[in-house]
């Protein structure tokens, strides 16, 4: 009897382990197909729905049987992923589930309207879940297995030179080799819109507002005027891709050097140095007149003084290092007006984890900023001349691009007040028609009350109406809430949906489109025999389209990396060194509520400073205590 009881028992549990085997084998293929969906799904040029699921191909063939090979090792071998601890695994799926929501919003973008795309979206983010799980899985094993090796192999001599030795000159020697390319082809500069714009306010031809940022102005301006007045215009505005090649040379120099601090592994110092020198958007920016070129640097160099702050390198703050850092916040915010908000979040989130004895110093420093900034932009430059805005119209672009999708979507929801009012305010049929997600400049267009028309140029006449115009926008906005929902995600979807190509000065501007410059005001003009030159340093930047590297060149890409960085410092319980990641995560959201989607100028302080979060998840832990000095 009890023979036959344990036997029974045992079928059981061999049928339970055979039953429980069928399911995982079935999961795991069941994941395959799913994964495969997402990535090949033709949401964008068939409405039909078993033709999107785009499944009949060899690439699909292929990914298919990796990927349930892959799963297969994972859910019924319990391979591969078994050294996982259950905080990585819970931390590893949260971060998955956000990107594949984010990728569906993306794709959502761009499908085909009579699509079902809700039915196959939820496929593709039961595809997507377990395919970014495994792949930020794999990705966190490896940064742990980096921080677990106690030495490096040596290195060569040239590497020791170049990062122990000399890390400032080399380094800006390297980049600038690099640079000098585009600083032959493209002499003596690429004048841009923005660029010439300042210039044009220097010289009176524009109202000189602060709408671009003053300082800028009267730097461009004074170069253009005097090498115009001593007959060298060439060389004169040769200056300025020549000082943005020094500072932004100097920035990865100084990212190096924090490298070598650190003690980041030898392939990330090399990684970041190529990636530094030799990426297209960085070489072709640098012979650019824009206020970008000098942003993303200075925004590097803060936040890298920001982190040096905040590290127990000492227990007091040194007052060089204190005055570097006063340097670097207040010329981010004068080369672009949106730097103050990585001051108004950085800074308090310092303060909140800097060692106790520092908070007084780091405090009296960051007032000097706030003070200074406050000063410069309030009292000196209305002294010199420059227009203080009252209200900045790009500050209210996805407001305004809020207001024109309502209208398209609802017409009918719009009252004879309303429509009575923005007609004032806009030219409002057109408002609705022009609609543009990727480019608010098309509604700013139809504004009739704005900057171009205000009789002082302060922009009050707007600044009279805007209460008005916020009480009708919050007043639609509880009427058709998922409108404005909508149509923020159609402005924006860019910075973190990486399959989209960024706008279409993406790879920077390879010719002087603002030609305005050159003929009215300055005889400056590049050299028609370089044209062969300037054309293949074009060519290069379409590397965009090249399988990994491409990836280089999209907003969306760098989003996550930041994503990325900040989970694993959580998942690692390392939160303090969160700090490092602040500004860029200041500059995302500053794009999100940008007039241009993706666009890459605007997101070039975050893609500047993700070598540094790579190497700061690779080190030991930036707080361990230290005698070394800076």
């Amino acid at each position: 009897m009890k023979i036959s009881m344990r036997f029974n028992v045992m079928q059981g549990r061999i049928m339970e382990v055979g039953v429980r085997n069928i399911l995982e084998e079935l999961a795991a293929v069941f994941f395959a197909v799913c994964s495969v969906v997402a990535l090949f799904a033709d949401v964008e040029s068939t409405g039909n729905l078993s033709m999107a699921l785009n499944g009949d191909g060899i690439a699909q063939l292929i990914a298919l049987v990796f990927l349930e090979i892959l799963y297969r090792r994972i859910i019924v071998k319990k391979e591969c992923l078994n050294g996982l601890k259950k905080r990585d695994s819970i931390g590893y799926a949260m971060l998955a589930f956000l990107f594949a929501v984010f990728m569906l919003i993306g794709r959502e973008q761009s499908a085909d309207e009579e699509l079902k795309y809700g039915y196959i979206a939820v496929v593709m983010l039961i595809g997507y879940v377990p395919l970014f799980f495994t792949m930020l899985s794999f990705i966190g094993m490896a940064l742990d297995r980096v921080r677990q090796r106690e030495n490096e192999r040596p290195c060569s001599r040239l590497t020791k030179w170049l990062f122990e030795e000399h890390v400032i000159l080399g380094v800006m020697i390297a980049v600038f080799l690099c640079r000098l390319p585009y600083l032959i082809a493209f002499y003596p500069c690429s004048m841009t819109w923005d660029g010439g714009a300042q210039i044009s306010s220097f010289y009176g031809i524009e109202p000189f507002t602060d709408h671009h940022p003053p300082l800028l102005s009267f730097v461009y301006g004074a170069i253009a005027l005097y090498s115009q007045k001593w007959g060298i215009p060439n060389i004169g505005m040769f200056v300025i891709p020549i000082a943005n090649t020094l500072l932004s040379a100097f920035a990865a120099a100084k990212v190096c050097e924090f490298f070598k601090y650190i003690k980041a592994p030898y392939w990330v110092r090399w990684a970041s140095l190529i990636y530094y020198a030799a990426f297209t958007v960085w070489c072709i920016f640098d012979v650019t007149v824009i206020k970008d070129t000098l942003y993303y640097p200075l925004v590097t160099l803060f936040a890298l003084q920001i982190v040096y702050a905040v590290m127990p390198i000492s227990e007091r703050m040194p007052a060089s290092e204190l005055v570097k850092l006063v340097i670097y916040g207040i010329l981010v915010t004068q080369i672009r007006n949106n730097g103050i908000f990585v001051l108004i979040f950085t800074l308090p989130a310092a303060f909140i984890i800097i060692n106790r004895k520092k908070k007084a110093a780091f405090a009296f420093a960051s007032a000097i900023m706030l003070i200074a900034v406050f000063a410069v932009n309030n009292l000196l430059y209305p002294a010199l001349g420059v227009t203080k805005i009252k209200v900045k119209e790009d500050t209210y672009c996805i407001m305004f691009q809020q207001t024109a999708k309502y209208g398209r979507d609802y017409p009918e929801d719009v009252t004879d007040e309303e429509r009575q009012f923005l007609n004032t305010m806009f030219d409002y049929d057109e408002l609705v028609e022009v609609y543009n997600p990727r480019l608010a400049d098309w509604v700013k267009n139809c504004l009739k009350i704005c900057e171009a028309t205000s009789a002082d140029h302060t922009n009050s006449e707007f600044a009279a109406i805007r209460d008005e115009y916020f009480r009708i926008w919050f007043a639609q906005f509880l009427r058709h809430p998922m409108s404005y929902v909508d149509t923020f995600l159609e402005c924006s979807y860019g910075y973190y949906y990486p399959e989209v190509k960024p706008y279409k000065e993406g790879n920077g501007f390879y010719e002087e489109e603002r030609y305005t410059f050159t003929e009215s005001m300055h005889s400056s003009k590049q050299i028609e025999q370089l044209a062969p030159a300037r054309f293949i340093l074009e060519q290069a930047g379409k590397m965009e389209y090249m399988p990994g590297i491409g990836l280089l060149y999209r907003c969306g890409f760098y989003t996550w990396c930041v994503a990325y960085a900040v989970a694993y410092l959580l998942i690692k319980k390392r939160g303090k060194e969160l700090i490092a990641a602040v500004p860029a995560l200041v500059n995302i959201l500053v794009c999100l509520i940008s007039p241009v989607n993706t666009c890459i100028r605007y997101a070039m302080p975050t893609m500047c400073f993700v070598p540094v979060l790579l190497a700061v998840l690779c080190s030991q832990g930036i707080f361990k205590s230290t005698e070394e000095g800076i």
